[in-house]
């Protein structure tokens, strides 16, 4: 007999449309699918989005992007849950967070409505203050893989994907020429961003430089290139997650990062990997690069352990009745908001309906 007890509820899953070439949202839509049938949304700047569809679910999940508050509270009473990321708080006009009025306010209005926060960065709990959530704080990890060691030449080989966000002239610097023997080099930058240009960079042919081409890079060709460098640069000075850092701990790569989040959450030994600012003025230490292997293996196999318990607790977090804020005070906030909110809509189209 049907037993409707094993019927999956409904979940719609909002997610940036760049994801779905790139898979980013897809380890926590795995974890979701044991529990809920997986209804996916894509969202792209400047289009059209079907917001009243979403009324129709129980449950809504919103990884990397969320709406102004005028159109989340027409969903107040579902069950809504947001994985924020770092890099992308004041993006999309969703809030400008370097405004703390704004900010404040933009919060309490997702305690208003019960939004549970899902936190892969600690960055997010600076900018929530004191504002009464319910969170859920992660550090994702992939299943280590066991690399063969063949560098009997003791110079480096290191991978540098351009999204416009480091220079090569930023991170070269902590290196010594001597100490290389190739560099692969990407360019593909973000949405408004520019590349290094590397080939205007007079290199002098002291350093062998591959340049790679192609239009679409897979994970597949990521892996690939990962498993056999010994250096993995990061492309961005923040991240959300960094899903190119956790593929590159996850087979024991020395990682060279801007020191902001989630880069200096991930490296937090010399043995790891390197951070740089503005302000540093010392050079990457080779022994950390080629001796200390193991040490990166050993610290990969822990963190992997403990996001497999960490994730135990999403779906029970996700489930959890919402606690939603009712101060009266609030409402004088929001009105601010409101206000600012129909300025700006009454300049540009409302993107979403």
């Amino acid at each position: 007999m049907y037993n409707n007890r094993d019927v999956k509820k409904k979940l719609a899953y909002v997610d940036f449309w760049t994801h779905k070439d790139t898979k980013s949202g897809d380890f926590l839509r795995e974890i979701l699918s044991e529990e809920f049938e997986i209804n996916d949304f894509w969202w792209k700047p400047r289009e059209k989005f079907p917001l009243k569809e979403l009324k129709k679910y129980d449950y809504i999940f919103f990884f990397h992007i969320i709406f102004p508050y005028q159109h989340m509270k027409h969903l107040s009473g579902k069950n809504i849950m947001w994985a924020p990321m770092y890099d992308s708080l004041d993006k999309y006009g969703v809030v400008n967070f370097t405004n703390p009025l704004f900010r404040k306010i933009f919060w309490r209005q997702m305690s208003s409505l019960g939004i549970k926060i899902l936190k892969f960065s600690n960055k997010i709990d600076e900018s929530i203050g004191t504002i009464k959530l319910d969170t859920l704080s992660l550090r994702y990890y992939l299943k280590p893989e066991t690399l063969k060691l063949n560098n009997k030449s003791k110079k480096l080989k290191i991978f540098f994907w351009d999204r416009g966000g480091i220079k090569f002239k930023e991170w070269i610097k902590f290196f010594d020429e001597k100490d290389i023997d190739e560099i692969i080099y990407r360019s593909k930058p973000d949405y408004s961003k520019k590349d290094s240009n590397i080939e205007n960079l007079n290199m002098n042919k002291r350093i062998k430089v591959n340049i790679l081409k192609d239009n679409f890079f897979t994970r597949e060709k990521f892996i690939q290139i990962i498993s056999e460098i010994d250096v993995f640069v990061c492309p961005r000075k923040k991240e959300g997650i960094g899903m190119t850092i956790v593929e590159a701990i996850s087979r024991g790569v020395f990682i060279v990062g801007y020191n902001d989040s989630t880069m200096n959450e991930y490296i937090n030994h010399s043995n790891i990997g390197f951070l740089f600012d503005e302000t540093t003025d010392q050079k990457v230490n080779m022994d950390n690069i080629l001796v200390h292997y193991e040490t990166r293996k050993l610290n990969a196999e822990n963190k992997y352990n403990n996001w497999l318990n960490e994730k135990k607790d999403i779906i029970t977090f996700f489930k959890k009745k919402p606690n939603i804020s009712k101060k009266i005070t609030d409402r004088i906030f929001f009105m601010i908001n409101d206000i600012n909110y129909f300025l700006k809509k009454i300049l540009k189209i409302n993107y979403f309906y």
